[in-house]
């Protein structure tokens, strides 16, 4: 699909200079897939844009003060930027953008040497001012030029270099290392929101654990998210790992997902406000709903949708549930658990499965066959998303007529009381909710 793109801007941009530029020729480098391409041109953004206008299937300015000009053509995309020369005025990450003159120049601009690749696609040659193959050979990240220079145009880089290492499998090279150390506290010039998508990608990334460490120990974890400061904790004396090994081994064990590498990243957040130990160990009581709620906290803060935020806290609160079953528990014990996971359900499970992994449990115990156990039961009681969406049998008014009363606090209390009694299974008809209600409420007098 990128092949019959390229050839197109090839043909299209015949007589001017046009590069891959950044990532995309990394990738290529490196054997990796590329989703989006971008190239860099001599033309002006206005000539860019008629060269590409008559035959791709849509064209759109991605900014016109950054001279970029995006396009589409048969579900591949591309970005087309003038060459750049950007410049800093030390107060305000977003540089003061001119149009460059050419390639060497706008590589100049930018931030990490395995970035500063570009290959001219009429002659094929790469252009690599900075030693960057050296340093996708050595599995470094290292920054052009000079680290501090480079962080403090723009603090979003200290966030960027630890993505490239949890995406890359690489590690800081010395002098990245310790610019990044000695600026962290330059991360509060970044927003929230690109904060908040650098932890997203860091997450996502194949060694999502190496780079929240990274974060930790270089203290860029302790200008955004400090509470994992504090998960140095010992366990019981079953565990062969700390709360943060543990925290951090749990995250790559669930798929590249994000709600589950949230869910696993912030699960036992609350265990050291809850530590406590006394002659029978360690104790962590409660943290799970202490956790869900700092989860909240903290989502808040990283400025993430409320809605997603809202599965998070949930999938923490519940997270100890499916770990502790027994096959002892009532059919109405699985009833209420699938309620309460609803749609999430399987997320559950799946962080269940990783926690159990990450702790290393000695001696180990017989999860598996008790989440077998449990599973067999859902299956048979049925979709857990569908029981989520259960109401009242019986609306607010068929209350009122029924206990012959006006509107009041009662009428939620009865509606509770029956959701309650239809998620457990012990109510299934209108006519037996009728019976429940009046048996409930009439004969203790709570319904006036």
């Amino acid at each position: 699909m990128h092949e019959s793109l390229l050839a197109q801007l090839k043909k299209a941009f015949a007589d001017r200079r046009l590069y891959l530029v950044g990532g995309a020729v990394r990738d290529e480098l490196l054997g990796r897939v590329t989703q989006d391409l971008d190239l860099a041109t001599d033309c002006r953004p206005e000539e860019t844009q008629a060269r590409v206008s008559d035959w791709a299937d849509s064209v759109w300015a991605v900014g016109e003060k950054f001279g970029t000009i995006g396009l589409e053509k048969d579900g591949a995309k591309a970005e087309i930027t003038t060459f750049r020369a950007d410049t800093y005025d030390g107060s305000d990450r977003h540089p003061t953008v001119t149009y460059g003159s050419d390639i060497l120049e706008d590589l100049a601009r930018r931030d990490f040497t395995i970035n500063a690749l570009a290959k001219d696609l009429h002659s094929g040659e790469v252009v690599d001012p900075y030693d960057g193959r050296s340093d996708l050979q050595a599995n470094l990240v290292r920054f052009v030029g000079e680290p501090q220079a480079r962080i403090k145009e723009d603090p979003l880089r200290l966030l960027r270099a630890v993505r490239f290492c949890a995406q890359l499998g690489f590690s800081l090279e010395d002098a990245a290392e310790k610019a990044i150390r000695e600026l962290a506290a330059e991360i509060p010039r970044i927003s929230w929101e690109r904060i908040r998508d650098e932890y997203d990608a860091i997450l996502l990334s194949p060694n999502a654990g190496k780079g929240i460490k990274l974060l930790i120990e270089l203290g860029l974890a302790h200008h955004t998210l400090p509470e994992m400061e504090k998960m140095r904790l010992p366990q019981n004396v079953h565990h062969l790992k700390d709360v943060l090994e543990h925290t951090l081994e749990s995250v790559d064990l669930v798929a590249a997902d994000k709600t589950l590498r949230w869910v696993m990243l912030l699960h036992d957040i609350a265990k050291p406000a809850t530590f406590s130990e006394d002659e029978n160990g360690i104790h962590f009581y409660r943290h799970e709903e202490v956790g869900a709620s700092m989860a909240r906290e903290i989502l808040t803060r990283l400025r993430q949708p409320t809605d997603f935020s809202a599965r998070v806290q949930n999938l923490i609160r519940h997270h100890l549930r499916i770990t502790f079953y027994q096959p002892e528990w009532s059919d109405a014990a699985v009833r209420r658990l699938m309620y309460d996971l609803g749609a999430d359900f399987e997320a559950a499970v799946q962080a269940a499965k990783a926690d159990v992994e990450a702790s290393h449990i000695i001696p180990e115990d017989d999860f598996p066959a008790r989440l077998a156990n449990l599973l067999e039961r859902v299956a048979s009681i049925g979709e857990a998303a569908e029981l989520a969406k259960m109401k009242p049998l019986l609306n607010g008014e068929e209350v009122m007529a029924l206990l012959k009363i006006g509107p009041g606090p009662v009428i939620g209390k009865v509606q509770r009381f029956l959701l309650s009694e239809q998620i457990e299974g012990r109510i299934k008809t209108a006519e037996q909710a009728k019976k429940s209600v009046l048996e409930r409420f009439s004969s203790t007098g709570e319904a006036p």
